[in-house]
């Protein structure tokens, strides 16, 4: 008779198998309608946002300018909002994005990068929840806690995400906010409030690049544009990042090699 801890990792294994499934109708809907996808996100992934956005099949746009944002999220299908370089021209912009985003019924990814880095950003990014909707928070664990309201500093932009917390945390901050979070790390947890999928996929090499959570955040808005369901978009955005990691993986001679890691990354992604 299988323990209760066996039982869940079958489900879950069960669960990755059948959304795996899924990816190649999502790719079909992106290249049929070729969804615009606005970000407003952190100037030092921006490249890799911008190709993976377009490997997948949709348009990927940065537009930064207060003056602009409007015109450009009108004409968008989503919009991720990333506040990993802010600066006082993003800090205009995004208000206006997210007003035009939610008036339109535009579907928004938050990422709330570096929640507890400083008081200007953790300000910026409470009234953000406060006052706009997002479909979906995605974050690492140390952000999540953050958001649930416990002071979890992590190291630089990346924290832990190991604590016995994070399911329930998950939960909680989806239910508070109306949204899907999407908390990636060892194991990765996506809840809606009433439902959460915990999913263990990927490879060692995936933490170790710069960038492969923004560009999560690209691939789970661009699932947002032509999905039915906000929580499957999103467990199919963590799961494209780690099924390509794993075919990626398998392609290296060597571990170590990071570099050709991230090559054969994208192009498993595209892929797929």
């Amino acid at each position: 008779m299988m323990t209760a801890d066996e039982k869940q990792t079958f489900k879950t294994a069960y669960a990755a198998e059948a959304l795996l499934n899924k990816i190649p109708e999502y790719k079909r809907r992106l290249a049929a309608q070729k969804p615009v996808i606005h970000h407003i996100t952190n100037f030092v992934t921006m490249y890799q946002c911008a190709r993976v956005t377009a490997f997948l099949g949709a348009a990927p746009i940065m537009a930064f300018a207060a003056d602009e944002t409007i015109q450009v999220v009108s004409k968008s299908n989503a919009l991720v909002v990333n506040t990993g370089t802010l600066n006082d021209e993003v800090i205009r912009s995004i208000p206006k994005a997210l007003s035009c985003a939610n008036a339109r019924n535009i579907p928004v990814v938050l990422d709330p990068v570096g929640a507890r880095l400083s008081d200007y950003r953790f300000n910026f990014i409470r009234s953000l929840l406060e006052n706009f909707h997002f479909d979906v928070i995605r974050c690492n664990g140390a952000e999540l806690l953050n958001l649930h309201g416990e002071t979890t500093p992590g190291k630089g932009i990346d924290g832990a995400t190991l604590s016995p917390e994070i399911p329930q945390a998950a939960a909680e901050v989806a239910k508070t906010w109306g949204c899907v979070t999407a908390c990636t790390g060892p194991v990765d947890y996506i809840s809606d409030g009433v439902t959460t999928l915990a999913l263990s996929r990927g490879v060692p090499q995936l933490p170790k690049l710069v960038g492969t959570g923004c560009m999560v955040n690209s691939i789970i808005a661009s699932y947002l544009s032509v999905a039915d369901n906000t929580l499957e978009a999103a467990a199919l955005g963590i799961l494209t990042m780690c099924a390509a990691g794993e075919a990626a993986a398998v392609r290296l001679t060597d571990a170590s090699q990071l570099c050709s890691f991230e090559t054969f990354l994208m192009d498993q992604i595209a892929m797929l």
